[in-house]
């Protein structure tokens, strides 16, 4: 009787997939910007916030700083680097 035994290798890590999205608002001032993220940390829930700039069609060379937040159902896991 043979018996091979497998040597054992670690288990390839799946990259973690973002959490559940709760809500996604689209702000115009930073203030608003700032509760959102204020609220977000109290509740202890993660976010996301992407800044862009747009150009009303009325005015083309004016532009305005808007902001696109994602409020996350729990914080996104964080990945140590350090030594």
């Amino acid at each position: 009787m043979t018996v091979d035994l497998a040597e054992a290798t670690p288990e390839a890590q799946e990259p973690q997939a973002e959490p559940s999205i709760l809500y996604t608002v689209y702000l115009s001032s930073a203030d608003e910007l700032v509760e959102h993220i204020r609220a977000a940390d109290v509740l202890n829930l993660g976010f996301r916030v992407e800044s862009y700039l747009v150009t009303a069609e009325d005015a083309p060379e004016a532009t305005q700083t808007e902001f696109e937040f994602t409020l996350y159902a729990e914080l996104p896991a964080r990945e140590d680097d350090r030594d």
